[in-house]
């Protein structure tokens, strides 16, 4: 299923030229608050969690959770040329992240190759834990107009590409993700909710921070490592995230908590071409959608 697949090796979001990237401070000139009406951090508390333990997903443990998205939380935007979605930048460590999206069927080109993967993960971000990337997902590729979607996880600095997992994906399945930290190792989990066949992998990254939880629709770098360079861009139309949550703390939290600054990437050529991007954050906070714009 999963021969001549176009395997990922970009660990973190490349800036489009002129743009600041998201480890980078806005600098003048670049708005720092949210197209949805966030302001910039403010003194006042985060809302009280809800005392009841919800669920995140089945691999993360039940916790109190905030609910909807402050107004008074740090954010962000940038522009990277492979990544779109939403990041959050944390001065502890997350330690489980989730969310769940619909496979998006993809119009592939006639000739050539065109790629789209979707994640979660800890570490991906320019920044001080860069070094290290904990992320599971799935990708759909294209190869002469014909489209082929397969489930992965990768963990850097271990795997140089996206290691498969044998679960099989189709345009228009419900997928729930989750990473959750136990012990010293990492319990990835991705499962097919219009199958209902889960799948999970525990992996070691000893040296990994979790400063930073991405939710992300990513053109991948392929051709590594003799030729890296990111892929087309293959067109999916729109892919909507739900359930878009991480622990902190011992409390859960939607992307839209004030507990950490968000960063809301548009994935852009180098000559400022949108190609994909993120809208406004849902009124829950967990829950937003990528549009496709070019390839």
């Amino acid at each position: 299923m999963i021969g001549g697949l176009l395997a990922g090796c970009a660990p973190s979001p490349v800036p489009s030229t002129g743009v600041p990237s998201a480890g980078q401070s806005a600098g003048p000139g670049s708005s720092a608050s949210g197209g949805d009406g966030a302001l910039a951090s403010s003194s006042l508390p985060p809302a009280t969690p809800v005392a009841t333990p919800v669920a995140v997903h089945a691999v993360c443990p039940a916790t109190a959770q905030h609910d909807g998205y402050s107004s008074h939380q740090r954010a962000l935007h940038a522009a990277t040329t492979n990544w779109s979605g939403y990041v959050a930048r944390s001065t502890r460590a997350f330690s489980c992240i989730q969310a769940s999206w619909i496979q998006p069927g993809v119009t592939c080109p006639a000739n050539g190759s065109a790629s789209l993967a979707i994640w979660i993960g800890f570490d991906g971000e320019t920044g001080p834990s860069r070094s290290t990337l904990e992320q599971i997902g799935t990708n759909t590729d294209c190869h002469n107009g014909r489209a082929e979607s397969f489930a992965w996880f990768e963990i850097l600095p271990h795997d140089k590409f996206e290691q498969p997992i044998d679960l099989d994906i189709a345009s228009g399945d419900r997928i729930a993700a989750s990473i959750r930290l136990v012990g010293h190792a990492y319990q990835l989990s991705i499962e097919d909710l219009t199958t209902g066949l889960e799948r999970d992998t525990t992996q070691k990254s000893p040296n990994a921070k979790r400063l930073t939880a991405e939710w992300v629709v990513e053109a991948p770098t392929v051709g590594c490592p003799a030729n890296c360079q990111v892929s087309l861009l293959a067109s999916f139309g729109t892919v909507s995230f739900k359930s878009a949550r991480a622990i902190l703390g011992g409390v859960t939290g939607p992307i839209g908590d004030a507990r950490w600054t968000r960063v809301q990437l548009t994935l852009e050529s180098r000559s400022a071409v949108i190609k994909a991007k993120p809208g406004a954050l849902g009124k829950d906070g967990a829950s937003f959608a990528v549009v496709w714009h070019h390839r």
